[in-house]
């Protein structure tokens, strides 16, 4: 660890990127607004909390053309493969059906995905992890190309089941799942920006490729979202320049690194 007071823990950020890979840019169907709005949207900068924890794992890269959370195999899914066709709204991805041939897939998977789950085992393997997070932002009403299409989501949910042979298989206790959202809780009990449950423990089991990798090596894992509504308003962001309100966000991000200090000296 580097320092006395570092929390043991790995944050992994695999959608925060907006950014067109190299060897595609100019093939791209989707504008500057449907990068920042595919991704999760600002997670970058709301999960990164430098020095304090062991590691961060992010990328620049987004979603749509290098999805982390998808094996690397999972090439011809039209929806939800680790390369898109589609956006979550259904919009063409690429200009005229220009999807990458099979050499150039090869290569941004050995230049993007592999170094990035690389890194990751490597840093599991040093045995001094005690935590696994994985982060994500949300939009507060599941898109079209979602388990969740057009229903409302929660401010803030937690995920630790993953699918298994057709069975739920836990990345951690209930009772940690519940230790964490209990102090996210107090940091963010004032917020009413929901028409549903403000904070929910799901039990539905995540599907991504994630989870279901790293929440088998003997170490806890948890799935942290929190939705957009909570920066992205009118009052908080504009349109017209893709910003978002910073001092929302340190604040957002402060709260968040609270409620996780308290629970790693509380639970760890």
């Amino acid at each position: 660890m580097k320092g006395q007071n570092q929390l043991p823990i790995l944050i992994i950020i695999p959608h925060g990127g907006y950014n067109v890979p190299e060897e595609l840019f100019g093939y791209e169907a989707v504008s500057k607004f449907d990068l920042f709005m595919q991704s999760d949207t600002c997670a970058n900068d709301l999960f990164s909390f430098g020095d304090r924890v062991a590691a961060t794992m992010d990328t620049d890269i987004s979603r749509l053309f290098i999805d982390l959370d998808r094996a690397y195999t999972s090439l011809r899914n039209d929806q939800d493969g680790v390369i898109k066709k589609s956006t979550r709204f259904g919009k063409p991805v690429f200009r005229n059906d220009h999807f990458p041939d099979d050499i150039a897939i090869a290569n941004m998977i050995q230049r993007y995905w592999a170094p990035f789950h690389d890194t990751i085992n490597k840093i599991i393997n040093t045995g001094s992890l005690r935590l696994i997070l994985e982060c994500h932002t949300m939009m507060a009403v599941g898109p079209k190309m979602s388990r969740d299409p057009g229903k409302p989501r929660p401010l803030f949910m937690i995920e630790h089941l993953v699918r298994e042979k057709e069975m739920s298989r836990e990345t951690c206790s209930t009772g940690m799942a519940g230790g964490l959202m209990e102090q996210v809780e107090k940091s963010f009990a004032g917020e009413k920006n929901t028409i549903t449950e403000k904070f929910v423990i799901s039990d539905t089991p995540a599907d991504g490729f994630i989870m279901k990798s790293y929440g088998n090596r003997g170490i806890p894992m948890l799935r942290v979202s929190l939705a957009q509504s909570l920066f992205l308003n009118d009052a908080h962001f504009s349109y017209d320049y893709l910003r978002v309100d910073d001092l929302r966000i340190q604040h957002i991000r402060k709260s968040m690194r609270e409620s996780i200090e308290r629970f790693c000296h509380k639970c760890l």
